[in-house]
């Protein structure tokens, strides 16, 4: 299901470029070539986001590493694909425009993807706990109100406190540092 749904994007991804490289009205010609090509495009991004394992891990988890792997896989296959269709298909030419399109818009399309469970799951606990303030925002801070933030419906932080001045009115993960904690009262 997870490859199906990915490659439905790739699909999708290549024909809103197509439609927003040509404003809208994708010329016959054009049409064609995206018919030609776009089963290639399927089976090159398939087998490249093999290696860079976007089709496992649990997507409510998602962060930085996944975003990397996004980006590495899709300009691999990018670049694999423009390797095939100028070898292959020597009868026309594929508007480079295209592929820097595709690629923008396949890069957020499988960022999105990713995104909306964890996004749903953390507003779901959203405002269902104890409120409490955290007391340090550093390192072990950040870590405490994230895994708050992403796993409990027992407590929400609404606040840090710490002694470094130069962290008041900081955001983290959407949480201001308040004060330090003379300010506690």
């Amino acid at each position: 299901l997870l490859i199906v749904g990915q490659l439905l994007l790739v699909g999708v991804a290549n024909l809103f470029a197509f439609w927003i490289r040509f404003e809208g009205e994708i010329p016959a010609y054009f049409w064609d070539i995206w018919l030609q090509t776009v089963p290639w495009l399927l089976l090159v991004r398939g087998v490249v986001f093999l290696p860079f394992r976007l089709y496992e891990g649990f997507w409510r988890y998602t962060g930085l590493w996944d975003l990397r792997n996004i980006l590495g896989g899709v300009l691999l296959s990018s670049a694999f694909f423009v390797v095939l269709i100028n070898s292959q298909f020597d009868q026309f030419t594929y508007p480079r425009s295209i592929l820097f399109i595709d690629a923008i818009l396949l890069s957020g399309l499988l960022g999105g993807a990713r995104l909306i469970p964890r996004v749903v799951r953390e507003l779901a606990l959203h405002g269902k706990g104890k409120r409490v303030l955290i007391y340090g925002a550093g390192d072990a801070g950040e870590m405490i109100a994230r895994d708050m933030k992403r796993h409990s419906t027992e407590y929400e932080p609404v606040g840090f406190i710490d002694d470094n001045s130069s962290k008041r009115g900081v955001r983290i993960h959407g949480i201001p540092v308040l004060g330090s904690r003379h300010d506690l009262a």
